[in-house]
């Protein structure tokens, strides 16, 4: 029998029948579109079942998330007890796929093909342009790639970078020097301190030491004349110290770095956001100027490269290239957007990611006086020359030195502070675990969560791949126990005769990624890591600052920064 004659039926008149009819099929026709909004979990991997019957899936939940999607991850894996699961991102989404575990991790970061750049990261770095941590894995980015192999060769870390670095670092401590006389016990923040030395270290990196007016040289001078009556006070009796003017294009990069890096996390379309402050803003002028700046300084690289005068960075860049275009038959690309892109993005990316670890391995010194003390002990034994002739180390006194416990407070530091998730998109139809992984799915490598800050979950007859297989690697203290706690002992093994080493191969962590798609400059990163703390532990005690300005939240972009800095400084005689 049809509707209309079960109407009849019914006894209801035509008008009435009309409405009933209309209304059905509204009804119907709304459900049905319900129904089909719904997001469309993956097959087989586990999801939060409610989130699956509301429209947003899982947005709500990690909006209510006070500390955003790269703490949320974790948290879901943990609330579902699952090493990998599906987040549900809402009715025009597809789900995303969340992984923590170390061991599939790796396999897809080193051993397989089927996964690659993510569009995730592409996106939401517009700013960057043609800077390779933009590209897929194609031909653009393995000649931009090629432009940096000579930048992480050990001669030129030790015999230009390293000395670079210790003539910063040394500029950072006789500001905090100025700044601890005048704070007298009191604490101040350092994040601007350590991330205007990161820059520094960056420039002369990139450009060489005769970079005019770097930041941290700037500071000190104008310090030098401050009066203490001129400072002001915080709520909890923190010293703030005023800054002053600094080189155009050092300001620029600070400010247009810190840009960049919060369009990542911003909930506004990156795209429109980047077009907003690259014509619009205040900052639009910069962006036609560092071209012109960047350019002008390879073409004096280029000079230099033409008289065999090679010794920056830059000018080892320009040197691949020569290289690299003599044997493809091609003219160099000296001044086209991808050589000055690299450069612009190697600034930016390089002074973010070490600095903020380096804000992040101060605060525990701060928190944890006995692993401070232990390795200022070590550091003094090392160089036990340079402590009895009252001195800081020199710098090929601290790049010849093994200090296995500096060397895991560095690695635990990253184990906890390093960056949350490592987003990869499959390529190509794969699998995870046994389950169907769709092309084009964004999977999240959860780097803060089970398996690295809290236990791992196991599955059951899961269907690992390449190196997984293997049998999972404990940390080589046999550390794993309460791994939200701050541990270096955990990286520590002793050997047969006694001897106490640093062993952080044999459980890497993620802070740098792995594979061909890691970071290139992760040996730049721990060199500078290395030589800062050993001077800044050498030269000061870190005194515990108020509770109110002792916190561990952090924001995430390329990187994970503390939004508190803060230290109260005690000179040591040296």
């Amino acid at each position: 029998m049809s509707l209309l004659e079960i109407i009849k039926t019914a006894g209801l008149g035509s008008t009435s029948s009309t409405l009933f009819l209309s209304a059905t099929i509204i009804f119907v026709g709304l459900y049905a579109l319900y129904r089909w909004l719904l997001p469309k979990p993956l097959p087989g991997i586990p999801f939060d079942p409610e989130s699956a019957k509301s429209l947003w899936g899982d947005i709500p939940d990690l909006q209510r998330d006070p500390e955003g999607l790269n703490k949320w991850v974790g948290k879901h894996l943990e609330k579902l007890r699952v090493p990998l699961c599906q987040a549900l991102m809402g009715p025009f989404s597809k789900p995303i796929v969340l992984l923590a575990d170390f061991g599939e991790a790796r396999d897809i970061l080193v051993g397989r093909n089927d996964f690659d750049r993510s569009s995730y990261i592409i996106d939401r770095f517009p700013l960057f342009g043609n800077f390779h941590l933009r590209m897929k894995s194609d031909d653009a980015w393995r000649l931009s790639r090629g432009w940096l192999q000579d930048l992480i060769s050990p001669n030129f870390l030790n015999n230009v970078a390293g000395p670079a670095i210790y003539a910063e670092f040394l500029q950072l401590i006789e500001l905090w020097e100025a700044k601890a006389r005048l704070a007298a016990g009191k604490p101040f923040n350092v994040i601007k301190d350590v991330k205007f030395a990161s820059i520094d270290v960056m420039l002369a990196f990139m450009f060489g030491a005769d970079f005019p007016d770097t930041a941290l040289r700037t500071q000190a001078q104008h310090l030098a004349q401050l009066d203490q009556s001129k400072l002001s006070l915080g709520h909890h009796d923190e010293v703030t110290f005023p800054w002053a003017r600094m080189h155009p294009f050092v300001e620029q990069v600070n400010e247009v770095g810190d840009l960049i890096m919060g369009i990542y996390a911003t909930l506004w379309n990156p795209k429109l956001v980047s077009w907003w402050v690259r014509n619009v803003s205040r900052h639009r002028t910069f962006f036609a100027s560092k071209d012109e700046f960047i350019s002008r300084r390879i073409q004096q690289s280029t000079q230099r490269v033409n008289k065999d005068e090679v010794k920056t960075g830059l000018d080892h860049m320009v040197m691949r290239e020569v290289r690299a275009a003599q044997k493809a038959g091609r003219q160099p690309v000296f001044g086209r957007q991808i050589m000055i892109d690299e450069v612009f993005g190697e600034l930016i990316a390089g002074e973010h990611t070490t600095s903020a670890a380096l804000v992040w391995t101060l605060k525990f010194l701060t928190d944890y006086p006995g692993v401070q003390a232990k390795v200022r002990h070590e550091l003094h034994a090392v160089h036990s020359r340079a402590a009895k002739e009252n001195r800081l180390p020199s710098i090929a006194e601290i790049i010849a030195a093994k200090v296995p416990y500096l060397d895991a407070v560095i690695e635990e530091t990253l184990r906890l502070r390093a960056a949350f998730i490592i987003p990869r998109d499959a390529s190509r139809d794969t699998v995870l675990f046994g389950h169907r992984i769709p092309k084009g799915t964004t999977v999240l490598l959860v780097a803060q969560g089970p398996d690295f800050s809290s236990p791992s979950f196991s599955v059951e007859n899961a269907e690992r791949y390449l190196i997984s297989k293997a049998e999972p690697q404990q940390f080589p203290g046999n550390g794993d126990k309460d791994l939200r706690v701050f541990d270096p002992q955990r990286w520590l093994v002793r050997k047969d005769n006694g001897e106490v080493s640093f062993d952080g191969a044999s459980r890497p962590q993620l802070g740098f990624g792995l594979g061909p798609r890691a970071c290139w400059g992760r040996r730049l990163a721990l060199l500078e890591m290395r030589i800062a703390i050993s001077m800044l532990v050498w030269k000061f005690d870190y005194l515990a600052t108020p509770k109110e300005l002792s916190g561990h939240v952090g924001v995430y972009d390329i990187s994970y920064k503390a939004i508190q800095g803060y230290v109260r400084l005690k000179v040591r005689e040296v």
